[in-house]
């Protein structure tokens, strides 16, 4: 690992912010960054934003007609890529983007482009930016006091998982509100040094708040790595924060699963009754009660011979609180985290708020289930509007979607943000997220069903990876399952008898309607390439529907809906 101190952070970004500028980069303008997770992204960012420019996000993942889409949208300027696999799609892509005339390769040069675009590379722009330190200050003062805090900052683009991608605009103002959300998060970053490891995407807007604006309000230290070293830098770093999407929690929990199942018998004995304590103790806490002495004298030695042990072999044994957001958490990866001694809660946050206007900001091993409450300040407020959507009102709030006036009245509306998400609060104040308005099926029997907590529940199942619940115009409702790791172990006689006892699991909390009437197991994982998840990993529901058309109609053969589907389609002679 290499150290990076804030001089050289401070320089980086004043040789890069000088370069643009002699690039004819200008106050306003739109700048596109599309790399991994690396200290180059961050310097990238910064720069931009100190002449006055917005950073817009690419995931490296995107295709180019992705990529067109995000340059032609924003108006790009500039675009600054990692290695020949971004700037060769955006090459490809250029001649089309007509407000693009600067690409940067961090890596290498830029491929062949088309005659109006300059190319150079990332240390030649350092090179044309350094300038003598006092005409640096100078010119650096002037830019950076020409921007207002509530000029645009950043553009996040949606992950399009209900219709085309939008640019989300934040100010500088609202990022800073959103940091003050991260520190109720974790409020000794305000007084102590804390770790993290950044591996994820920084074109979404969660890793990008967590690891190149938190750090400049707080004191936490980003260790960036490829997310093909994750697991490496975690057991090197051992990071005191985290906030991760749940399938980042589930790897690491079925690791160490798995590791205990392969330990000699004495020992799985032993863990066997450290997870009966464990439990006991993780019941005591959701119920309110007070542990006896010798309740908490146990757990307190099974915690550190057996639990954080057991942690440390993937580093995450110096944690002791982290966060979970971008989906909902299965309530077992929740429990069982917090019987292996970690304080795994749920928050939630949007690409439109940034931060996190919702989490469990100061109860310590929350029943899991429950998103939490309010940020605890004045400003911050949460409502349920009539039909159970939440409703948000804060300082954090996006300005604007990017040039897209229509789509900003239909969810900002007198101060308040619509999210789209439907909840349930206790008389507490606690905050249950039961599912999304878009996301509901309406059966043909005029049923009206949100899949999300069923699927759920379904993932709570150690064979079940993903589940897609199906059912829309149709008379009852099925799902597409993907097996996880575990399943895949099982032989193919066996698996789908495990996996109906499974869905009888689920079938026996649910309503008649709500009830899942057969399933599929999909043939492969779904992909991002093909459409099926976002860039960030969620599912793109309708996609999935269209890939797997035909697995889903084999389980409506009898359905009166297909059997007349089938008898007018067109027949081949």
């Amino acid at each position: 690992m290499h150290a990076i101190t804030w001089r050289t952070y401070r320089d980086r970004v004043r040789e890069i912010a000088l370069g643009l500028v002699d690039h004819g980069v200008q106050h306003g303008d739109r700048v596109a960054v599309m790399s991994s997770a690396r200290p180059e992204w961050a310097f990238a960012a910064l720069a931009v934003q100190s002449v006055g420019g917005v950073v817009v996000g690419v995931y490296p993942t995107n295709s180019p007609a992705e990529i067109e889409q995000i340059l032609a949208h924003s108006e790009a300027v500039a675009f600054i890529g990692e290695t020949t696999t971004e700037l060769d799609k955006v090459a490809e892509i250029a001649a089309r983007t007509p407000k693009l005339r600067l690409v940067v390769g961090m890596d290498t040069a830029p491929s062949a482009l088309p005659g109006a675009i300059t190319g150079t590379t990332w240390e030649e722009l350092r090179t044309e930016g350094a300038r003598p330190p006092g005409l640096v200050s100078d010119r650096l003062v002037e830019m950076v006091a020409a921007t207002r805090l509530d000029d645009p900052a950043v553009l996040f683009y949606t992950s399009g998982s209900t219709g085309a991608p939008k640019g989300v605009a934040h100010s500088h103002r609202t990022l800073q509100h959103s940091v003050q959300t991260v520190v109720g998060l974790y409020p000794e970053l305000d007084s102590r040094e804390h770790d993290i490891v950044g591996f994820l995407p920084l074109a979404h807007v969660a890793p990008a708040l967590l690891l190149i604006f938190t750090p400049l309000l707080s004191r936490l230290v980003v260790t960036y790595c490829r997310i093909e070293d994750y697991e490496d830098a975690l057991r090197t770093v051992r990071p005191t924060a985290l906030l991760w999407p749940p399938r980042f929690y589930e790897k690491a929990a079925g690791e160490l699963i798995a590791r205990t199942q392969a330990w000699p018998r004495v020992r799985r004995y032993a863990y066997k009754g450290a997870m009966w304590i464990g439990r006991r103790m993780a019941e005591c806490r959701w119920s309110s009660g007070h542990p006896s002495v010798l309740l908490r004298i146990a757990y307190t030695a099974v915690l550190h011979r057996v639990f954080l042990p057991l942690r440390a072999s993937v580093g995450l044994d110096r944690l002791r609180v982290a966060f979970t957001a971008s989906a909902a958490t299965p309530e077992n990866v929740i429990a069982l985290w917090q019987i292996w001694g970690l304080d795994l809660r749920e928050s939630y946050g949007l690409t439109e708020t940034a931060g996190c206007p919702v989490a469990h900001f100061d109860q310590a091993f929350p029943r899991p289930g429950y998103i939490g409450r309010k940020f605890p300040d004045p400003r911050f407020q949460v409502e349920v509007a009539h039909d159970g959507e939440m409703l948000v009102r804060a300082p954090l709030l996006f300005r604007e979607y990017w040039r897209n006036p229509e789509e900003t009245d239909a969810v900002l509306q007198d101060g308040w943000f619509r999210t789209g998400d439907l909840i349930e609060r206790t008389a507490h104040g606690e905050i249950r997220l039961i599912g999304r308005k878009k996301d509901v099926i309406i059966t043909s029997g005029g049923k009206t069903i949100n899949p999300q907590p069923i699927e759920t529940r379904l993932k709570e199942s150690s064979l079940i990876s993903e589940a897609i619940v199906v059912g829309d115009a149709r008379k009852y409702l099925t799902v597409l399952l993907e097996p996880s790791t575990q399943a895949k172990a099982l032989t193919s006689g066996v698996l789908p008898d495990r996996l109906r006892a499974e869905l009888g699991r689920v079938n026996r909390d649910l309503a008649r309607a709500q009830q899942l009437k057969d399933f599929r197991v999909l043939p492969r994982p779904l992909e991002a390439e093909r459409g099926e998840r976002t860039a960030n990993g969620k599912i793109k529901r309708n996609a999935v529907v269209n890939s797997f058309a035909a697995l889903i109609d084999e389980m409506y053969a009898g359905n009166d809906g297909t059997v007349i589907a089938n008898h007018l389609r067109p027949r081949s002679h």
